[in-house]
C-alpha cells in the first residue's frame, strides 16, 4: 500500500498543477491559424480563382497573398511553426487580403490575438499596417518598425462582440508592396 501512495501522489499532484478536469488554455475557434496546412516551399502568391482555398480554413480576396516561410527573409524566424503570410502581395498594388468564417454565438465576446511583422529586407520601409475587419468593425493596426533585414515580431490582441452566429475575421493591407510588408501569424480567437 505505501509503494501506490508514493507513485500515485506524485501523479495527483502534476495532475492538479496541470489542471487535470479542466484547461486553463482556452480553444482557438479558428482553423489552421498559424497557417502551417498545407504549407508552402519558400515563397507562394496566391492571387488566382484556383489558389483563393489554398491555405486550409481560408480564403484570399482582393489580388491575394503571399504564402511563404519566414526563412525566406534572410535570418527570420515566425513566432509560430514555419509558413507565415503576407498581406502585401507584390505581384499587384491595389492591396491583399484573408479571411475565415468562424461560429460565434450573438452578444458574446471574443479576444483576437495575432503576431504582425516586418522587415526591410528588399528596400522596403521597415513598417506596415494591417486592416483587421470582424463583428462589423474595421480596425487598423501598425506592424513593428524593423530596424534590419529580419522580421521584427509584435503581438496585437483586440477584443469584440459577436452580432452574428457566424463571424468572418479578414485581414488586409492596401499599401505599396513594394514599399511595406505586413506579414501576420499565430492568428487566435478564443471565447471570453
Amino acid at each position: 500500500m505505501i509503494e501506490i501512495k508514493k507513485h500515485i501522489a506524485p501523479l495527483l499532484l502534476t495532475a492538479a498543477l496541470l489542471g487535470f478536469g479542466g484547461s486553463a488554455v482556452a480553444a482557438n475557434l479558428l482553423v489552421n491559424g498559424s497557417f502551417e496546412q498545407p504549407g508552402c516551399s519558400t515563397t507562394c502568391v496566391l492571387d488566382t480563382t484556383a489558389q483563393t482555398n489554398l491555405i486550409t480554413g481560408w480564403t484570399t480576396f482582393l489580388s491575394g497573398i503571399e504564402y511563404l516561410t519566414p526563412a525566406a527573409i534572410a535570418g527570420s524566424t515566425g513566432p509560430d511553426g514555419t509558413s507565415m503570410v503576407d498581406l502585401a502581395n507584390y505581384v499587384y498594388r491595389n492591396g491583399g487580403g484573408i479571411q475565415q468564417n468562424f461560429a460565434t454565438v450573438v452578444g458574446a465576446r471574443y479576444r483576437l490575438t495575432f503576431s504582425a511583422g516586418n522587415s526591410r529586407y528588399a528596400s522596403r520601409a521597415g513598417d506596415g499596417v494591417v486592416q483587421v475587419k470582424v463583428a462589423g468593425e474595421t480596425v487598423s493596426f501598425n506592424t513593428p518598425v524593423a530596424q534590419g533585414v529580419a522580421i521584427e515580431w509584435g503581438t496585437i490582441t483586440y477584443d469584440f462582440t459577436a452580432t452574428t452566429p457566424q463571424t468572418t475575421l479578414a485581414f488586409s493591407n492596401e499599401q505599396n508592396p513594394y514599399g511595406n510588408y505586413a506579414f501576420i501569424d499565430n492568428v487566435v480567437v478564443e471565447a471570453l
